[in-house]
């Protein structure tokens, strides 16, 4: 049985509860910005970090991008934390969520998880990448977590309020009417806002908080097209049903408030032999930014308990940094 466990908090970060830690922001959010050219089109990928370490592969929600779905966590997270620590870290940004894009690339549309995870293998196959770690949220989780089900090196699944399901008909309805006015109007302030609710929970979105501010310029950074092109892919996205292949260590962390907090529970049932669920009370979908303080223990207890179950991961680099701990007794595994 997956375990559970809730946590607690006021609905914003505190400075308190999470210290920005610049030199954390430097390793794990600033990098050489590589383009890899897949058969749907060139995808770019943000590479922080040493590449002879262990892959963390990062997937963000739509609207976003890596920056604006997973700086909180890696502020938060601190340079010693494993996360950091150990890992290089290839942030993948959907095509047409990079800067300055205006459109999705001909040959992805029209746009599917099955092509995303095509153009992820060839990220992975170009950086030479045998096993990994994925770090999602949203739908970007979702693309992850069907990609990992046929890729055998993907070692653990870090998800963020995980899409899971079919699309409700009530998603279903909001999407279509979403896609259209994206179309025929481009970005109304009621498209916006829906957008911003797929985010955040209501009780964030009302007020003027940094984050939805920031969201909010995001989302007009956006070409609508883009937008359209991607709500359309969620709204004909298929099930995670099939997950018998999928062999990766999950943990899952759902935000209450989020509208697909039931997906991610049904996700938690299915993968419940070798997964994980983390609660968040009073966060929406981007935990890593509503409450990133909230995930950085339970997440270096998740990649503890990876290392004490001799998943076989290749950290070359690392191996040199390991402290000559007797309680593992010189066994190579990730830093303490």
């Amino acid at each position: 049985m997956a375990s559970v466990e809730m946590t607690t908090g006021q609905p914003e970060p505190s400075e308190e509860s999470c210290q920005v830690d610049t030199i954390a922001l430097g390793v794990g959010m600033q990098g050489e910005i590589v383009k890899v050219d897949t058969k749907y089109g060139p995808i770019h990928v943000t590479v922080c970090g040493d590449a002879n370490k262990a892959a963390l592969l990062t997937c963000h929600d739509i609207g976003l991008n890596h920056r604006s779905c997973f700086q909180g966590l890696f502020m938060c997270a601190g340079p010693d934390s494993k996360l950091l620590k150990n890992f290089c870290v290839y942030h993948i940004d959907l095509p047409g969520h990079e800067d300055n894009a205006t459109e999705v690339p001909a040959e992805l549309l029209p746009i599917t998880e099955d092509k995303l995870g095509d153009m992820i293998d060839q990220v992975v196959k170009h950086f030479g990448i045998s096993e990994c770690l994925g770090l999602g949220v949203g739908y970007g989780a979702y693309v992850l977590t069907k990609y990992a089900s046929r890729f055998r090196g993907m070692a653990g699944l870090i998800l963020a309020t995980p899409l899971a399901n079919k699309a409700s008909w009530y998603e279903w309805g909001n999407l279509k009417a979403a896609t259209y006015q994206l179309h025929y109007s481009g970005l109304s302030n009621w498209v916006r806002e829906y957008l911003i609710t797929r985010l955040v929970h209501n009780g964030m979105m009302h007020r003027a908080s940094d984050l939805t501010m920031a969201y909010r310029r995001d989302l007009d950074a956006r070409a609508p097209s883009v937008l359209m092109h991607y709500l359309q892919a969620a709204m004909t996205r298929e099930g995670l049903d099939e997950l018998k292949s999928l062999k990766a260590q999950v943990l899952i962390f759902v935000g209450e408030k989020s509208p697909f907090c039931d997906e991610s529970l049904d996700l938690n049932v299915k993968t419940a032999s070798h997964g994980s669920l983390v609660a968040i009370e009073g966060a929406g979908t981007v935990t890593t930014e509503e409450r990133p303080q909230e995930m950085t223990m339970p997440i270096d207890a998740f990649l503890q308990r990876l290392q004490q179950q001799d998943l076989e991961f290749e950290l070359v680099a690392v191996l040199a940094t390991f402290a000559t701990d007797s309680d593992y007794d010189n066994k190579p595994g990730w830093t303490t």
